[in-house]
């Protein structure tokens, strides 16, 4: 039987009955730091009408698919890994790397969720309309 244990600052890798405790910190504040400052940036030049709001969203939402796409294959090759059974060394740093990317799908994901809010309020506000 194989599992993944995450602590705060630890991680408990079971793998063929060996156990392997591994230090890991995510840099959240780091990454999470300069997409924040980027996307500042970037906004500043759209509202300094230096870029149009359509090159604006494009570049963040490339930005947001390239890391759902990392994240997304760096979790099917872990559980590939963990199902057939291989013991080999990346398992501890595809986990790491999978952490890393997907905390910079999530700070992108926050910057998608505002960029698109009023698309998603007359979204949400036509089906309800629809259910009277």
């Amino acid at each position: 039987m194989y599992s993944l244990c995450l602590f705060v600052n630890q991680n408990l890798f079971i793998q063929h009955r060996s156990i392997y405790i591994i230090n890991m910190a995510y840099d959240i504040i780091l990454i999470g730091s300069v997409f924040i400052i980027s996307y500042i940036f970037s906004y500043a030049l759209y509202r300094r009408n230096i870029i149009k709001k359509k090159l604006l969203s494009k570049i963040w939402n490339i930005i947001f698919l390239i890391s759902f796409l990392i994240t997304f294959c760096m979790g099917i090759l872990q559980a590939g890994l963990i199902d057939f059974g291989f013991n080999i060394s990346i398992g501890p740093d595809l986990i790491f790397w999978h952490g890393e990317v997907g905390i910079i799908f999530f700070v992108v994901l926050l910057f998608h969720l505002q960029s698109n809010s009023t698309s998603f309020r007359k979204l949400l506000s036509c089906k309800s309309n629809n259910r009277n």
